[in-house]
């Protein structure tokens, strides 16, 4: 029996950043129209800020270099980031990768994050059509968002298996892996995006980690928990 492959979506399948750039340039846009400021600059001043600081108040920021912060015009800016359509592309590589897995074992996504945001993601990318199954967790509760199991323990029993019959491919391990490790499940981290290269203590790292999901479907072919 082939093992059950699960996916994690943002820096796994294809790289966050993508979103976060998509997202900006959608409130550089609607800045532009509302306060007549120019866009490009803008977005650089919101792209230089997330270069030093990440998303950590970025739209905060952006409204008070511009003297036009308040809590009404901040959810605005917040509306606009997470309900825009995203700008986003998946490797081809990748696609090619979930089009041949589909084809002869079940695979599945999980992904925590805004039930809006994830399934606009979902939607750009255009690869919905190779899982059995999509969780978005928040679609059940934050509670149930990783390292919850909860959406993990339904795929198991969906699939009549085994915590040792789960793959799950993630990114990040400060949430992704501890409780499937805890399992016996078999964890991988792709060492990409906004994690990659970070130290944690073992309990939290992945049992194998590879530099690009290529890598670690060859893995698991060799293994032979997968066909292709």
């Amino acid at each position: 029996m082939n093992k059950i492959v699960i996916f994690d979506l943002d820096d796994t399948l294809y790289i966050e950043k993508q979103f976060v750039f998509s997202g900006l340039s959608a409130v550089s846009n609607f800045i532009k129209k509302k306060y007549k400021i120019n866009s490009l600059k803008t977005f650089n001043d919101l792209k230089n800020y997330y270069t030093k600081k990440e998303r950590v108040n970025i739209l905060d920021f952006i409204l008070k270099k511009n003297n036009v912060f308040n809590k009404k015009n901040l959810i605005q800016l917040i509306n606009i980031y997470r309900s825009h359509k995203p700008n986003i592309k998946i490797d081809n590589k990748n696609k090619n990768i979930l089009f041949k897995l589909s084809k002869k074992n079940n695979i599945y996504l999980v992904t925590d994050g805004n039930k809006l945001v994830q399934k606009n993601k979902i939607e750009a990318l255009k690869i919905k059509k190779f899982f059995k199954k999509i969780f978005i967790t928040h679609q059940y509760a934050i509670k149930y968002s990783k390292p919850s199991l909860f959406c993990f323990n339904i795929i198991r029993k969906l699939e009549k298996c085994n915590w040792n019959d789960l793959i799950y491919i993630g990114d990040d391990p400060n949430k992704d892996f501890l409780n499937l490790n805890i399992k016996k499940a078999i964890t991988i981290r792709i060492n990409q995006g906004r994690f990659k290269n970070i130290s944690i203590e073992k309990k939290y790292e992945a049992k194998y980690v590879f530099n690009n999901l290529k890598n670690a479907i060859i893995f698991l072919k060799n293994k032979n928990y997968i066909k292709l």
